[in-house]
């Protein structure tokens, strides 16, 4: 009974938060969660809306024939692997190799040659001398921070990086707790400053000069940014940050997820907004293996060895349109991982079928298909960014913060700041029966941040983005008149 009475006052506590976040507006919800009275199939039921809030920057997700790519090479995985098993008569109602799962993490029955090749595969792909796969993006972020930094080192974040870096922070043995920018041992940097960087960075250097305990052998300083940043939308300065950490003595771990697949050595024009006036430079260097596009911010900056890059981190979930995450980093740095990341020692690894998506995926974005897809994606950036600008200036709508409203991001994730997580609610309701849109709303993001992040694919259509721009406008000026804005 007392068992009972506590389980009832922890779902009391449970109920209690929930509805503060009701009444805050910042509840979430699953679409087509079962409930009590079985599954709501009355949105799937209309006409599909149009897709612009998935992280499906190339389509490789939906794509038929990527689908057909993908089975076809399994099929033959699987062929290759019965016709392996098929001369021991014991063995004839069973393989080997699994077929479906991978029946454990990769230091016991969970390794497997498919698993190795492809490593050995994505290291020369994003020019590194190793990598290692993960379940997902954040799996690999809270590997990395949680078993590398200890107790004398000092995190120095971008202020906006992902939840994941957060958390692989406070996972490690630093001993912080988040939230304060002055702590001693973690700090924060203004998004994308590097004057601040530099700034916080010579603090540090001065604290560990008055203290006598100067970050070296027995600390060292990690830096932690975003290629590409998911809810502005904007790209880091990896250049100036990369060469900053060089003459400070200072490493940094590039969080890739939204860089892999959209940029590469083929379209470094396109990390920039004016795209017409964006510096044209050949890339050198004769130890690049892999020449092809989509491979990363790094890969089109050239900066994939760079003396101070730790590591970079490359999402699957996105761009490739599968699941799980490489680091790509050197021999040592994957050793050390392997004997001391948590999640990747205790984690069962991921199935055949999922390495063959993987690999699959990596020879869509390297080929002239993913090349056309690029191509048409930022084309379709540009001409959202220019009509709804356009249109915002020929209607004469009166928009407090009409200027900043639209962030600056040369990238396929595109933010309208709509203060207000009510309103900004609102808003995306008023698209909702056409658009497949969606409010970001605090604490996802700071508060009076609330924005609607929109994504470009390269499956949408430059009629849908037309019509998506129309939409924005017109449920801008009803707004308006109601003196929501």
């Amino acid at each position: 009974e007392s068992e009972y009475y506590r389980t009832v006052l922890m779902e009391e506590r449970f109920r209690s938060q929930l509805a503060r976040r009701t009444e805050e507006g910042t509840l979430r919800s699953l679409r087509y969660r079962v409930g009590v009275e079985g599954l709501d199939r009355s949105r799937e039921a209309s006409t599909p809306s149009i897709d612009f809030s998935s992280n499906d920057y190339l389509g490789l997700a939906r794509c038929p024939h990527q689908l057909q790519q993908v089975e076809m090479a399994f099929t033959s995985h699987v062929a290759q692997v019965v016709d392996d098993s098929s001369d021991s008569a014991t063995q004839t109602r069973r393989t080997v190799q699994p077929l479906l799962g991978s029946t454990g993490s990769r230091l016991l029955s969970g390794d497997s040659t498919l698993a190795a090749s492809l490593e050995s595969q994505l290291a020369e792909i994003h020019n590194r001398p190793a990598a290692l796969l993960f379940n997902s993006g954040y799996d690999a972020n809270l590997s990395i921070l949680g078993c590398s930094l200890m107790p004398g080192d000092v995190v120095v974040m971008d202020e906006l990086c992902h939840n994941s870096l957060v958390m692989g922070v406070r996972m490690s043995r630093l001993g912080w707790e988040g939230g304060s920018y002055t702590n001693q041992t973690v700090r924060m940097f203004r998004h994308n400053n590097v004057e601040s960087l530099v700034s916080v960075l010579d603090d540090i250097m001065c604290d560990a000069r008055r203290s006598g305990t100067i970050p070296g052998p027995r600390g060292n300083i990690l830096i932690l940014v975003e290629s590409v940043y998911s809810m502005d939308g904007d790209v880091a300065p990896l250049q100036r940050i990369l060469d900053v950490a060089a003459s400070r003595g200072a490493s940094v771990v590039v969080d890739e997820a939204h860089g892999l697949g959209i940029y590469g050595r083929t379209n470094a024009e396109d990390l920039y907004i004016d795209n017409e006036n964006a510096p044209r430079r050949k890339l050198k260097g004769n130890s690049m293996p892999n020449r092809g596009g989509g491979t990363g911010v790094l890969a089109a900056l050239n900066l994939e060895r760079h003396p101070s890059l730790l590591c970079s981190v490359h999402t699957f979930g996105k761009a490739a349109g599968c699941h799980g995450a490489v680091i790509a980093a050197s021999e040592t740095t994957v050793d050390y991982l392997i004997n001391y990341a948590r999640p990747f020692v205790y984690s069962t690894s991921p199935p055949p079928h999922a390495l063959i998506t993987i690999r699959c995926a990596y020879e869509t974005i390297l080929s002239g298909v993913g090349e056309d897809r690029r191509k048409k994606l930022f084309g379709l950036v540009r001409l959202f960014r220019k009509s709804l600008d356009d249109k915002v200036k020929r209607t004469g709508i009166q928009i407090p913060y009409q200027s900043s409203m639209l962030l600056p991001s040369p990238s396929p994730i595109q933010a309208l700041l709509i203060p207000g997580n009510r309103i900004c609610i609102d808003l995306c309701s008023r698209l909702s029966h056409r658009f497949d849109v969606y409010p970001i709303r605090s604490p996802t993001v700071p508060k009076g941040k609330e924005r609607v992040r929109i994504i470009i694919h390269s499956h949408n259509s430059e009629a849908e983005v037309l019509q998506l721009v129309d939409g924005l406008v017109d449920s801008l000026i009803a707004l308006s008149k109601q003196s929501k804005l």
